[in-house]
């Protein structure tokens, strides 16, 4: 007797998550594993002068938390805001992830350290010589062999000065750091989609100072799009790149729209661009040469 394929493994590790996610609501224990901290890249701050505030996650050895998406399990590290009157947040802005492999799941989060920005936005009328208290509640999920949820009440307090706010010097190479791992949009560059019976490709066609791109990996935006735990294609061909994925196995038909996050290593190093791809006819057949997904212990550029 044949026992569950990888999909239903999947599946059934995706529940168990689901059920986890309950006990997050509930009421997480203080974590041994996860060291979360808010700080900012100001020292001070100014009335209308946007900021980034971020949520550092040290994690211990061995112990990851999660991407926006997180694959075939697991859960995306939340913030929950309470600021101050006439203060407004942006979301998350969330560096690329890592790939984590366990068995047929396949996951994307963060290694060691993390800094999630988010841009904060002050009342043009507050008042110079007084102080802010930024505060907000984390939830994460940190996982080993299995997983446990996280939540911790953060605060941080800033002066409010009428001087241009001033850089932090503690924190300035971590958001200098984290900003290197956004993807950048996509200027110059033409993503499009086509959809086979059992395969999906995604069309890359780069701009012409763009170094050549030996292998590349997707992270889509949001689950049930592709397989996670399937291999990736990458291929070049005549002014283009393809990138051939397998669609997961309860997608929506036609997938329409692609979004998310196309990672790239070559000559001119690793970095990732926003992908908005929408779909157009099926190509002709073309035999793609595979190559390896970005090493998942490898959690810098």
């Amino acid at each position: 007797m044949r026992g569950p394929g990888p999909s239903a493994l999947r599946m059934v590790r995706t529940g168990a998550v689901c059920a986890l996610a309950s006990s997050v609501a509930a009421a997480p224990p203080a974590s041994k594993h996860v060291q979360p901290e808010l700080v900012a890249d100001v020292e001070s701050i100014a009335a209308g002068r946007p900021f980034q505030a971020g949520l550092r996650l040290r994690m211990a050895p061995e112990w990851h938390t999660y991407w926006k998406n997180p694959g075939d399990s697991g859960l995306a590290t939340r913030l929950t805001w309470k600021l101050p009157d006439g203060f407004q947040a942006g979301p998350i802005e969330w560096p690329y992830p890592e790939i984590f492999k366990q068995g047929p799941v396949t996951s994307y989060g963060y290694t060691r350290e993390v800094l999630l920005p988010v841009t904060i936005t002050p009342p043009t009328t507050l008042a110079a010589g007084t102080s802010v208290t930024l505060a907000a509640r984390a939830d994460w999920l940190e996982c080993r062999e299995a997983c446990l949820p996280g939540r911790r009440e953060l605060s941080l307090v800033l002066p409010v000065r009428a001087e241009a706010p001033r850089p932090s010097g503690p924190w300035g190479a971590a958001f200098a750091s984290a900003r290197e791992r956004l993807p950048r949009a996509a200027a110059g560059w033409a993503f499009e989609t086509r959809e086979k019976p059992e395969r999906l490709v995604l069309v890359v066609r780069p701009p012409r100072a763009q170094p050549e791109i030996r292998q590349a990996y997707f992270f889509p935006d949001r689950g049930q799009m592709i397989d996670h735990a399937a291999t990736q294609a990458w291929a070049r061909s005549a002014g283009s790149y393809r990138l051939e994925m397998t669609p997961a196995p309860n997608a929506a038909r036609p997938l329409g729209a692609l979004e998310g996050v196309l990672v790239i290593e070559g000559s001119g190093g690793r970095t990732a661009v926003r992908v908005d791809a929408k779909n157009a006819a099926p190509p002709a057949k073309e035999k793609p040469h595979r190559t390896a997904a970005p090493s998942s212990t490898e959690s810098r550029p």
